[in-house]
């Protein structure tokens, strides 16, 4: 079972929705983890990134897009907490609004 999943049980809804899942209640608590390697702890991170891109489709709202834009920019700055380097490489390269 990789880390993020571990964190994700620990703290998710009963059904996952983007506006109410605190992200950065998940990245804080990765954060906190100084027992998992860095690559592990990131790597968590952009599951939970992957996760909520997964949940977009044909059909989602303009308030959901940007809801989910929002959270990766919580867990990009995270990362470059981690990795300085990555981090910023993430937030530069992402859609401006």
């Amino acid at each position: 079972m990789s880390q993020f999943e571990l964190e994700y049980k620990r703290i998710k809804q009963k059904t996952f929705d983007v506006s109410t899942l605190n992200v950065q209640l998940f990245c804080d608590r990765i954060l906190q983890k100084k027992s998992i390697k860095d690559k592990q702890r990131v790597d968590a991170m952009l599951e939970l990134d992957a996760l909520l891109y997964m949940n977009l489709g044909y059909g989602s709202t303009k308030k959901e897009k940007n809801e989910t834009k929002k959270a990766s920019r919580v867990i990009y700055r995270s990362i470059k907490k981690i990795n300085n380097a990555i981090g910023e490489s993430f937030l530069s390269h992402m859609d401006k609004e």
